[in-house]
């Protein structure tokens, strides 16, 4: 136990300063990383998107005609 006492007590920590003199440049790493969080966003939605469509098959013909209706009773 002394020895490794006494070896930290002869050397020297360097501060982190020491260490790592250059503040490092990250602008590449978090473009990078906020690409892939909106390509995989994307992804979902589309994903998303089309298991809707499957299971939720649009009339939109019928339902623009009925709005369309309803407005008019509405407004006139």
């Amino acid at each position: 136990m002394t020895t490794v006492q006494d070896y930290i007590a002869q050397t020297p920590i360097p501060s982190y300063y020491q260490q790592y003199p250059q503040q490092t440049d990250l602008t590449w790493h978090f473009q990078r990383q906020t690409m892939r969080l909106l390509e995989h966003q994307n992804h979902v939605q589309d994903i998303w998107s089309q298991d809707y469509q499957t299971h939720h098959p649009q009339q939109q013909g019928d339902s623009d005609e009925e709005m369309d209706r309803q407005i008019d009773e509405a407004l006139y």
